[in-house]
């Protein structure tokens, strides 16, 4: 069927003879839209799935159309701005090499590091309150002397040796538990 021919209002048709007219409409113009696309795009894989997003929104909208215009230029811009459309996505996505990506992915611990990093978590609970407080605020959670001093409503000074006692009581109970020569605890 000819783009210029007088088509029936595209709204009036039942979906069946919506579908049967665009199909009409558009399986004659899809040598030219894949031209356009692998020129747009610069590869025929890419232009492939832009000729196809663009007949699926072309078919989503296809109630719309304005049966007295013609329908290769409607189809062209619908390609045009599927095709602009990419280039924004992909703008706003960051390439990262596959090296990287496993590298976030595969967890490289062994099980007896998390194993170890209980048992710490374990006696840290069990120090007295003022020190397992001091380990958690400084060593833990990464504040400063002071910071976690004035948290805790005590001096620098008291905070600086709250955390050397508890580290020392915890090297003390690690060792004890796994006494391996040369093995360094928290």
């Amino acid at each position: 069927m000819a783009d210029t021919e007088r088509l029936p209002p595209a709204a009036v048709l039942t979906p069946l003879q919506r579908e049967a007219l665009f199909a009409d409409l558009v399986v004659p113009a899809l040598p030219e839209l894949r031209a356009y696309a692998r020129r747009l795009t610069g590869d025929p894989h890419t232009a492939d799935d832009c000729v196809q997003d663009a007949c699926i929104r072309a078919l989503a909208a296809f109630a719309h159309f304005d049966t007295s215009r013609p329908f290769r230029p409607w189809i062209f811009r619908i390609l045009r701005n599927e095709w602009l459309q990419r280039l924004r996505r992909e703008r706003r996505m960051t390439s990262v090499p596959s090296e990287i990506i496993n590298d976030m992915l595969v967890d490289h611990r062994l099980p007896e590091t998390a194993v170890d990093g209980a048992t710490l978590l374990t006696l840290i609970a069990d120090l007295p309150a003022d020190m397992s407080d001091a380990v958690t605020l400084v060593l833990g959670l990464g504040h400063s002397y002071e910071e976690a001093a004035a948290l805790c409503d005590c001096a620098p000074g008291t905070m600086k040796s709250r955390v050397s006692r508890a580290r020392a009581v915890l090297v003390e109970q690690l060792e004890a538990r796994d006494p391996t020569p040369g093995r360094r605890a928290a």
